[in-house]
């Protein structure tokens, strides 16, 4: 069994365990809070901490910090001048945050109405100090996932999401309720934080305050964060598309998009992130590695795409039609969900070929891939935005993340194993046909969960025929 595939799979369960107390985290808050002014300003309010939590753990901080901590002789020295250069970086962020809170709504949801944008002011003075705890928690996220330690790190997130449920069972409690939640946010984070310190230990790791060695970490660090940046000026735009649509806009894309982060965090992110530190090696097995990554992702993310696809409503019904969110709301997400879902396969490559080049300390072309996939969503933001209202915005990201990821591939022309490629294509697709042959025997929200064993039985099956490696090598993991 790869490498690739073991700790993949261990990633994957790990991520789909957190992912999962985040579908319960959004039921939760779709049945509270429903589509909204209250959770279109949350949704505004913790947007500014997520973009940096995408920058430094699934991005810029791991792609600079893991090739240079596995070639430095003190590891410790190197980890701590990183967590006291950036740690000043952070709270400075932070305290200006706390001190203008208006600059998060300005940036970020400049046209919504005036009650959404005070609302959004007041909880990003509460949400933003999960920017320190984020970024300690990235730091010993890549610390571990250096000593090939994904299982834990992967889990550690539903802390995060725990804190928002509890938050939200306690919302009466708070004036407006929704500051319930977000409290629940910020100390979700630092619960992330402190799990972590125990695994540091065990590889090693124990603080000292030094500056020694940062200038190394800083030369790859701010490429890969002008990347970061750029890409997620993806997410702004959306956001300001959203506001300028009507009130609850927001709110679809937020929940249609947290949904398509399931997949997208459990296939693309876990084979990307066990991926980084295996590339860094300075061997031979690098190009292997490479190549097991991308037959690894296709395997996932393919029959994920056909899934989504063919059962966007039935999942939206699912999880978010209770309380306050409403068919009409169900309807309106299940859209764009299927939209974003078109881009699942090209945003897991877009991450996997950049994480390549980090590897070998190239942040130039992940660079302006970025920008070639940021500029085309731009422009198909305001054209499809403003057509096809929600939908048209998630089209817009996905067919962004296609131009991206046709980039890098023309760019690096890896190696691709097109009979590899072709049956997990045709498995995908007969899977998705056997799914559209049969979700209409029932339309109770319990058939929906079967449908969506049924689909995996069948994709595994059509592969095992197919005799593709990866369906054998998963049943070996699964039955040790």
């Amino acid at each position: 069994m790869t490498k690739i595939l073991k700790y993949g799979s261990l990633f994957a369960i790990a991520t789909l365990v957190s992912r999962l107390t985040g579908l319960v985290r959004d039921v939760f808050l779709a049945n509270r809070f429903g589509v909204g002014i209250e959770f279109d300003a949350y949704s505004i309010a913790i947007a500014f901490p997520f973009l940096l939590r995408r920058a430094f753990a699934e991005g810029a901080m791991t792609s600079a910090f893991i090739p240079l901590y596995k070639e430095k002789s003190d590891k410790n020295e190197f980890a701590s001048a990183v967590i006291t250069s950036l740690g000043i970086v952070t709270i400075g962020l932070t305290l200006f945050v706390e001190i203008f809170p208006n600059v998060v709504p300005f940036f970020l949801a400049s046209g919504a109405n005036t009650e959404t944008k005070l609302l959004a002011a007041k909880l990003a003075r509460i949400s933003t100090p999960f920017i320190v705890f984020i970024f300690l928690w990235a730091v010993l996220y890549a610390i571990q996932n250096s000593s090939e330690r994904f299982f834990f790190p992967a889990l550690s997130p539903m802390f995060m999401n725990l804190g928002i449920v509890v938050g939200v069972v306690l919302c009466e409690l708070f004036d407006p309720r929704i500051v319930g939640p977000t409290i629940g946010f910020t100390l979700g984070g630092a619960a992330m934080f402190f799990s972590l310190i125990p695994g540091a230990k065990k590889v090693g790791f124990s603080y000292r305050p030094t500056f020694v060695g940062v200038g190394d970490f800083f030369k790859l660090f701010f490429p890969a964060l002008l990347a970061m940046t750029v890409s997620e000026f993806n997410v702004l735009i959306d956001v300001n598309v959203a506001a300028l649509i009507g009130p609850g806009s927001v709110s679809v894309l937020q929940y249609a998009n947290r949904f398509y982060q399931l997949p997208f965090g459990v296939f693309g992110v876990a084979v990307s992130t066990v991926a980084l530190p295996l590339m860094s090696n300075e061997d031979e097995e690098s190009s292997k590695h490479l190549k097991d990554a991308m037959r690894t992702t296709f395997f996932l993310s393919i029959p994920s795409t056909v899934g989504l696809i063919v059962l966007s409503e039935r999942l939206i019904v699912l999880v978010y039609q209770h309380g306050a969110f409403t068919h009409s709301d169900a309807i309106k997400t299940a859209t764009a969900l299927l939209f974003y879902s078109m881009g699942l396969p090209f945003y897991s490559m877009m991450a996997l070929l950049s994480r390549a080049c980090h590897a070998k300390k190239d942040m130039k072309l992940p660079f302006k891939a970025t920008v070639v996939s940021f500029v085309s969503n731009a422009v198909l933001d305001f054209v499809l935005g403003l057509t096809m209202k929600t939908a048209g915005i998630a089209f817009a990201t996905a067919l962004s993340g296609a131009v991206g990821a046709a980039y890098l591939l023309f760019k690096l022309r890896p190696e691709i194993d097109m009979k590899h490629f072709q049956k997990v294509l045709l498995c995908s697709a007969l899977m998705g046909l056997a799914l559209m042959m049969t979700e209409h025997f029932s339309p109770s929200r319990f058939f929906t969960i079967v449908l969506v064993l049924l689909g995996v039985a069948v994709y595994m099956v059509l592969c095992l025929i197919l005799k593709v490696e990866e369906a054998y090598q998963l049943l070996q993991f699964i039955r040790k």
